[in-house]
């Protein structure tokens, strides 16, 4: 999928959104999580593999989400994936076009993401 046609598909989301719902926000965070886990582990690593400055990936994505700019966060990994010929999940998409769930989704990825860049590191060395 290329960026516009993931910019087409958002837009054709918001275009299709009702007024805003109550979310129940422990199952949205707990879907969130499994999305992250299926792919934020593979996507570092996809990076990793093909020598981006993940010190410096890791700071923004930081920044990001330290700033509530949940919507870059997200944009910004699905430019990543697209930078490595990485398929993202349907479900990212769809979740990305949802305003409500963007924080969960944002929050979810950073945990992943912090948590691997953390442990990443420790075994990079070891080999």
């Amino acid at each position: 999928m290329t960026p516009n046609e993931y910019v087409q598909i958002i837009l054709q989301e918001k275009k299709r959104e009702s007024p805003p719902k109550t979310v129940d926000e422990a199952a949205a965070y707990e879907v969130a999580q499994l999305l992250s886990g299926n792919f934020t582990y593979l996507l570092y690593e996809a990076l990793w593999m093909n020598h981006f400055e993940m010190d410096f990936i890791t700071q923004h994505l930081e920044n990001l989400h330290d700033s509530k700019n949940h919507f870059g966060l997200v944009y910004f990994i699905f430019i990543l994936a697209n930078a490595v010929d990485f398929a993202m999940p349907a479900q990212f998409v769809e979740m990305s076009g949802q305003d409500e769930l963007i924080p969960f989704l944002s929050a979810a990825i950073i945990e992943d993401w912090l948590d691997y860049d953390t442990n990443h590191e420790e075994t990079e060395y070891d080999g």
